[in-house]
């Protein structure tokens, strides 16, 4: 989806205590919202479209579907991915090979950033209880001192860089 290298930019708060249904935008149009139910492994994502729904977490041997369909040519894609790419569909196993070959994971150091960014700017958002701005490319929120303060806390002394 083009979102590896940035974070959500528009959180808008909403009335639950674990912020479910949060709606966060990307600077490419894509909205994420944020659901806490239906899981039944940890790190799960699930896809909308106009088409139907996919979602999928660590754990799952496939993905769940809205369209049983979709699932009928899931192993030949996914193996045609490993193929093409090399790679393999476990983050474990995609670790201990870029290790030896000094490749990026798929998971690399950069996606986790951003991914990370993402969740921590949703939690400022509940915390603060209203909407917030986020920009990733300075990394602050948008003239919001309030959320900055909660983006960082001061270091001790001795630990400043």
């Amino acid at each position: 989806m083009g979102l590896g290298d940035t974070s959500g930019t528009h959180y808008r708060h909403v009335r639950h205590p674990a912020g479910d249904g949060m709606r966060i935008l990307f600077p490419n149009g894509v909205t994420m919202v944020l659901r806490q139910q239906g899981w039944r492994g940890a790190c799960g994502v699930r896809y909308e479209g106009d088409e139907g729904w996919v979602s999928v977490a660590d754990g799952y041997s496939q993905p769940d579907v809205s369209n049983p369909a979709w699932l009928a040519d899931f192993k030949r894609l996914t193996r045609e991915y490993a193929l093409r790419t090399g790679r393999s569909l476990d983050h474990v196993r995609n670790f201990l090979d870029c290790v030896r070959s000094r490749e990026l994971t798929v998971a690399n150091e950069v996606v986790m950033h951003r991914s990370m960014s993402t969740v921590h700017a949703a939690n400022i958002c509940m915390w603060l209880g209203r909407d917030v701005v986020y920009d990733p490319v300075r990394e602050a929120f948008v003239r919001d001192p309030e959320a900055d303060r909660l983006h960082a806390r001061a270091p001790r002394p001795l630990w400043a860089i």
